[in-house]
């Protein structure tokens, strides 16, 4: 991790940034804090849980809309300049909770807000940045930066929890905005850089980058412009195989503990195989960026869907004991590897030219199918009157998914120094 003259390459200042922010993200902060702030609402409020958990839904849509619009953005202005009114702009949204009204149009305003001015502390602007950083150890460098959504599940609730016994849930909402504003803020503005040429660096701390001007135009960043990314089927093959892979993964993941105790397990031992996932989630994040940068990256997708696949179909089989438990922690790895997948195959298969946007597109598609699958799950449910039938099809969905990733093919050859698997590299015919 040392650059020239022992010195820690600064690019690595920047993944424990990117971590930080993401730790205390919009992703993060929407989705860990929710369960803790739902019983404060609904009993302030007499509102129901389904009218309060309607949130999460509006910020799954806005998000869909909102990730290839910032990726833009960002690919314009840079990661800095998105990133540090963001995360002032998301501190007081959520702060402004303080004043929520009886109204629920008002709650689901602040919250439909949230993805917009927040849009800049998502993983879309953190992969990005990270990416130009790294090439060769890039895979490493995406698992260590994106473990900060596991760090914020750990320690959001918790905060959140230790505010609302002190303070109360309106001063637990400022608690949360302070947080952003007084530790996130002061570390993007001390470490967040876009780039190492901004400073005089190379990626990985050491070797020139080469570029081939027959693929990327002179005085650019290597890769396709957006408008020739969506012209080729892979492009929407990843996204159709992402999307799948969201709603394969969200539905057993979120169904877990009433699934567990409906089969006669204890509310405590099903808070354990929660756990696991989280657990799970962050091992899986970092071994995955580490064998990509090793391995062929589409093996390394499959390899961890393969883990769910079998740990779905068993939980279907009404598995409760030790092998329920092994279930969750194959869906937690393959989890917590997808993210790390979603940003380094776009940076190998599309480059960096438009990077933001060609990886908002994919975070978008994995956000609607994860969105999707919690109330399909439920309806599946609802419907037989158990979980089986609706695994065996999240199971199923997940192989198509399989399927459509060991079609993306050879990465273009973008001249990034070394090759970074043993799969011979070929330009795509659009380039």
């Amino acid at each position: 991790m040392a650059g020239p003259g022992g010195r820690i390459f600064f690019g690595w200042w920047v993944v424990l940034a990117a971590a930080i922010g993401l730790a205390t993200g919009i992703a993060s902060v929407n989705l860990w804090t929710f369960g803790i702030f739902l019983k404060q609402l609904t009993a302030e409020f007499d509102w129901t849980r389904t009218q309060v958990a309607l949130v999460l839904l509006i910020g799954t849509v806005v998000t869909v809309i909102i990730s290839p619009r910032i990726g833009r953005l960002v690919d314009k202005f840079g990661t800095r300049r998105v990133a540090l009114p963001s995360i002032g702009l998301l501190a007081l949204t959520l702060a402004s909770l303080y004043w929520l009204t009886p109204s629920l149009v008002h709650l689901y305003l602040v919250f439909g807000l949230m993805p917009i001015v927040g849009a800049g502390t998502s993983s879309v602007l953190f992969s990005r940045v990270v990416t130009f950083w790294f090439d060769r150890r890039r895979g490493l460098a995406l698992g260590l930066a994106l473990t900060g959504v596991g760090i914020g599940a750990f320690v959001l609730p918790l905060y959140a929890q230790a505010l609302i016994d002190s303070f109360g849930w309106r001063l637990a909402y400022v608690g949360l905005g302070a947080l952003m504003l007084c530790v996130t803020l002061p570390v993007m503005v001390l470490l967040l850089r876009d780039s190492p040429q901004s400073m005089g660096l190379l990626p990985d701390g050491a070797g020139a980058v080469r570029r081939d001007p027959s693929v990327a135009a002179a005085g650019a960043a290597p890769g396709y412009t957006i408008e020739l990314a969506r012209q080729q089927s892979r492009f929407w093959l990843m996204a159709g195989a992402f999307c799948l892979v969201g709603f394969g993964l969200t539905g057993p993941m979120l169904h877990l503990v009433p699934m567990l105790t409906d089969r006669g397990v204890s509310p405590e031992l099903a808070a354990v195989a929660q756990s696991i996932i989280g657990l799970s989630l962050i091992f899986g994040r970092i071994l995955a960026g580490w064998l990509m940068d090793r391995l062929f990256a589409p093996y390394v997708a499959i390899a961890f869907l393969i883990g769910p696949v079998v740990g779905i179909y068993v939980l279907a089989s009404g598995a409760t004991g030790w092998s329920a438990f092994a279930s969750a922690a194959l869906i937690g790895m393959a989890a917590g590897a997808e993210v790390d997948v979603i940003a380094y195959l776009v940076s190998r298969y599309f480059g960096m030219r438009s990077f933001g946007e060609a990886y908002g597109w994919q975070y978008a598609a994995f956000t609607a199918g994860a969105g999707l699958a919690p109330a399909v799950t439920a309806a599946g449910y609802d419907y037989t009157g158990s979980y089986s039938g609706v695994l065996i099809v999240l199971g199923s969905v997940l192989l198509v998914a399989i399927g459509l990733i060991s079609r993306l093919g050879p990465y273009p050859n973008w001249n990034f120094g070394p090759p970074i698997s043993s799969v011979p590299r070929a330009v795509d015919d659009a380039a």
